[in-house]
């Protein structure tokens, strides 16, 4: 048997309130607040059997005919559902009630709202995130992209480069030293090997012919260099061993 959670009192409040826009007859109202003691005392049970003699001594009625009355209106105005008893069996009576469905709707809103709302609201919130990261490692996936990558030169691109410019720098030598320093300048990485190697040219002519620092600062960092005699570049060869 199915039973149903019901504010007594609410109920009771309702139906007056109920009573103030819509006609019932008295004996109708009273049958109403018996019904509610009956569906009471049974625990709020979903159906209530009685017999209309049972109802007619708790209403102090003596005529059935009166209470048949009575019981119709009630049923007319919606307040009752009305199930006649097979032959030699009570009547089955149900309640409809004015406050059951408002409960029912807020302990579902109440779930929603508990159990739902916050499971949506992280699953958005989590989305929300991962599209802002992707966005971000896109964002810098293009930046890299964008940034020139550099590659190694080798001795001859070097000596190519050199060759063309006529500026006398040894390839090898410039390769070997780059090398050694991971092919950074200072702090940061090399980008562009063919200014190094500029950069060389220009320390070069400002100072003693035929060495790539020759006395003046060094070509990168601008601290000072050590003097090479002129047939450095030439004779730097295996023996070299950097700055």
């Amino acid at each position: 048997m199915a039973y149903m959670d019901v504010n007594y009192l609410a109920e009771i409040i309702a139906f007056e309130r109920w009573l103030e826009t819509n006609y019932l007859p008295i004996p109708s109202q009273l049958l109403w607040y018996k019904m509610m003691n009956l569906f009471n005392r049974s625990g709020w049970s979903e159906w209530v059997i009685v017999d209309n003699l049972r109802l007619m001594a708790a209403m102090s009625m003596g005529r059935e005919a009166t209470f048949i009355k009575a019981r119709d209106e009630l049923i007319k105005a919606g307040r009752i559902v009305y199930q006649k008893g097979r032959k030699g069996s009570p009547n089955k009576y149900k309640m409809v009630y004015f406050t059951f469905k408002s409960v029912v709707q807020n302990e579902v809103y109440q779930v929603v709202q508990n159990e739902v709302f916050p499971v949506v609201e992280s699953e958005v919130q989590s989305a929300d995130i991962f599209k802002h990261k992707q966005k971000q490692n896109n964002k810098k996936d293009t930046n890299v992209s964008k940034e020139k990558r550099f590659i190694p030169p080798s001795v001859s691109a070097v000596g190519s480069y050199c060759q063309e410019r006529n500026n006398g720098i040894d390839a090898g030598q410039f390769v070997d030293y780059y090398q050694s320093k991971g092919w950074m300048i200072g702090k940061n990485h090399m980008k562009d090997w063919k200014a190094a190697v500029r950069t060389w040219e220009q320390r070069k002519k400002g100072g003693i012919e035929g060495g790539p620092v020759a006395g003046n600062d060094h070509p990168d960092t601008g601290r000072k260099g050590r003097t090479y005699s002129d047939g450095y570049l030439s004779g730097a060869g295996e023996g070299f061993t950097g700055f």
